[in-house]
């Protein structure tokens, strides 16, 4: 007979038996009720992932901009370098960081989308950035609660699972204690704060792309699965739509999901209306990934940018298991539950991570790509920890008041790293390292009032350039760059008087060049006067 404190415990849709009879079945409810938690958290999260920034902008020193960016500042100067492009009216990209010319190619069209955004409103690229960032955060905890409803029904558990993905983060902190010791051999790293896709709280903070991707593959899922059980054509052509909006921002990413939904419908077969909603799902993002991939192996403008790229290369062991420690523990309780109950569902969870373990190190056709498959990993293993915490660790105590708090005080500790994340950068808002100096900045929105052209430049200024102007630089960025060391040591040389500018300005068709102080030269006196003139930042028109 059940105590009284297992009869409150224990819900009629809790464990194996409520999976069997539930698995897949989404709850009705008044829309208000049903979506009141998601929204609110999207709410919270939006605000609280803006407090850095608005912090930043409120405190900067007299003379100084800050750019609106902490976190991966490199990358995200080149997202706005992709926006201004869609700004422009244009379709496709064009590396800007490289001066070496190559055909245009539709990608990064995430971006580019937003940049068309930003021209239809009027609002700066900046701010149409961080709209994006904001309104990422409600569509992620309300897709989040959508695909968590599609797995589990279990009230408590649900909610565990949602907190868990909405503010869990790793254990990063234990590699930043330590000093980054090396471990067979190999670097550790804080992965969990250098790569937002791995959690949804900090993909919200930092890289909009990312929130995105994993909203994107959050109603893939719940849609697709939604649409192979019901047979609905109508169901499959929304996951579709849902996968071709996770292709426009990571092409590579519905393969992975088409996999493991091939694996979990042979495992566990549908109706020929299933598998048809499932062929028409995956039919509907399928042309624009081969565009991709031919773009990627045959485009020169493509592989030049993946020249210097490390996501060929998986993360360190080590690294990722602390940046997902939390999660993936947790979700080493579910899988046992997953493999007996066999629904495919449980299928569908197992299939993902087994898939992307071999895609990151077993030998594959990803190539440059491994790592741009991670996104979204934090929602199968919280669905795999919420079933292994509420179907197999938790009834097993006693304790009332232990089941009560084990939850709580889980998610809890996995919002350590996020509450860090939010905090850190409020110490050092007003340093140079996130701000420029007004006249240079000026300097910058100059450039972008004058005709497009080719600008010599230190890769310290190289890099905000295509970013708030039209023009293409020689150097700029260490990925987008191709031959970047090379062309820095170059650079520097031809800035300095080492070798001769004129020379340089001609063979490479030079419009700009952009002198500042802390070359610790005098300015090239050979270019005459600056068009854009101050002490310390100077721009020459060379025609």
């Amino acid at each position: 007979m059940k105590t009284m404190e297992e009869a409150k415990f224990t819900s009629p849709l809790a464990g194996e038996v409520g999976a069997k009879r539930r698995e897949g079945v989404w709850v009705t409810r008044t829309p208000w009720r049903e979506w009141r938690l998601p929204l609110l958290m999207g709410l919270a999260l939006a605000i609280v992932t803006a407090i850095p920034y608005v912090y930043a902008y409120a405190v900067q020193s007299p003379g100084h901009v800050f750019l609106g960016f902490f976190y991966l500042g490199d990358d995200a100067n080149t997202y706005l370098a992709k926006m201004r492009q869609g700004w422009e009216g244009g379709w496709a990209w064009q590396n800007r960081y490289t001066t070496e010319s190559s055909p245009t190619a539709y990608l990064f069209m995430f971006w580019i989308v937003l940049g068309h955004i930003a021209a239809v409103t009027n609002l700066p690229l900046i701010v149409v950035f961080h709209l994006a960032r904001i309104a990422a955060a409600f569509a992620l905890m309300a897709a989040a609660w959508l695909f968590i409803g599609q797995f589990i029904q279990d009230r408590a558990a649900r909610r565990f699972a949602f907190f868990f993905c909405a503010i869990g983060l790793g254990m990063g902190y234990v590699i930043q204690a330590l000093g980054h010791p090396v471990i067979f051999g190999n670097q550790t790293d804080t992965l969990d704060w250098r790569m937002p896709e791995l959690s949804a709280f900090y993909s919200v903070l930092a890289l909009p792309h990312f929130a995105w991707s994993g909203v994107f593959a959050a109603l893939g899922v719940a849609l697709t699965l939604k649409a192979i059980e019901r047979g609905s054509v109508t169901l499959g052509v929304l996951g579709g739509l849902a996968w071709l909006g996770q292709a426009s921002i990571h092409p590579q990413m519905p393969i992975l999901m088409g996999g493991a939904t091939a694996l979990a419908l042979l495992l566990r077969p549908a109706r020929p209306r299933g598998w048809i909603a499932a062929a028409i799902a995956f039919a509907i993002p399928a042309p624009y990934i081969l565009y991709s991939y031919l773009a990627f192996i045959g485009n020169p403008e493509v592989q030049r940018w993946t020249f210097h790229s490390k996501n060929a290369l998986p993360p360190e062991s080590i690294s990722l298991f602390f940046a997902i420690a939390p999660q993936l523990l947790l979700a080493l309780t579910g899988v046992p539950g997953a493999l007996r109950r066999r629904s495919r569902e449980d299928l569908f969870l197992v299939a993902w991570l087994v898939l992307l373990a071999v895609i990151l190190y077993l030998p594959n056709p990803a190539g440059d790509l491994r790592r741009r498959f991670l996104d979204g990993l934090y929602l199968p293993l919280v669905v795999l920890g919420a079933r292994g915490l509420y179907d197999s660790v938790l009834p097993r105590l006693r304790s009332l008041r232990a089941r009560r708090l084990i939850p709580f005080s889980y998610v809890a500790f996995a919002a350590v790293g996020s509450a860090f994340l939010v905090l850190a950068p409020l110490a050092v808002a007003a340093s140079p390292m996130y701000s420029m100096p007004a006249a240079e900045y000026d300097g910058l929105i100059w450039l972008g009032r004058e005709p497009a052209g080719r600008v010599l430049a230190m890769p310290g200024v190289g890099l905000y350039i295509p970013a708030y102007s039209s023009d293409t630089v020689y150097v700029g960025h260490y990925d987008e760059t191709f031959d970047y060391v090379n062309k820095t040591q170059t650079a520097l040389k031809v800035l300095t008087g080492k070798e001769d500018i004129e020379q340089f300005i001609s063979s490479n068709e030079i419009r700009y060049v952009v002198w500042t102080v802390d070359l610790q030269t005098p300015p090239p006196a050979v270019l005459g006067p600056p068009a854009y003139d101050t002490p310390d930042f100077k721009i020459w028109k060379v025609f």
